[in-house]
């Protein structure tokens, strides 16, 4: 993103849309401008999404392609592998109608920020995009994967957000010391190997 720190209520991001059908894209340009997005760019093809991310600073992807000819995962994984530097690194954010474990897993694996299962429900959408707006994970380049750090679990909350998605989230505060650090010489007594009888 341009910023890591706006939100669409105060400066209006710059978006693709790219949907498989024009009901789809109706809905999804109406949500997001009552968001306050403002730039939205349409994309009625695969090749005019990518069009429109060669010749404009773009702060968000929101696609919801779901047909044989326009598959979500295969240009997540396109939007991820063919463009450099911040370009690359657009959160990209999966709309999904069958959004198994499996299915979102390939999103990931694919390199998408986030995926939203259908229906999509407005409130929802919106938290997904506040919180990739302020999201600060690095980009993960390998040669097996390319997208935002999976770790999300591990680091805590983005800045800002003050409740996970899932029960399982860590918490943005840190406990109190539990007692003293064990010295190095119990470290290496409990590391060391012991014989044992079994008989």
């Amino acid at each position: 993103m341009s910023s890591k720190s706006s939100t669409p209520t105060q400066t209006g991001l710059t978006a693709i849309l790219l949907t498989d059908g024009p009901h789809t894209m109706d809905m999804l340009s109406a949500v997001t401008s009552g968001f306050g997005m403002t730039k939205r760019l349409k994309a009625r093809t695969v090749e005019e999404a990518f069009d429109f991310h060669k010749v404009n600073a773009i702060d968000l992807i929101i696609l919801d392609c779901s047909t044989a000819e326009m598959n979500g995962i295969e240009i997540t994984r396109r939007f991820r592998a063919e463009f450099e530097g911040e370009k690359s690194e657009t959160p990209i954010l999966a709309v999904a109608g069958h959004a198994s474990q499996v299915q979102i897993g390939l999103y990931r694996d694919a390199g998408a920020s986030f995926v939203v299962a259908k229906p999509v429900a407005p409130g929802i959408l919106l938290q997904r995009i506040l919180w990739l707006a302020k999201d600060t994970r690095d980009l993960v380049n390998t040669p097996t994967f390319r997208g935002p750090d999976r770790r999300v679990r591990a680091t805590g909350l983005p800045a800002g957000i003050t409740q996970g998605r899932r029960a399982t989230d860590l918490d943005a505060t840190v406990s109190e010391i539990a007692g003293l650090n064990l010295d190095q010489s119990r470290i290496d007594d409990m590391l060391k190997p012991v014989r044992v009888n079994l008989i």
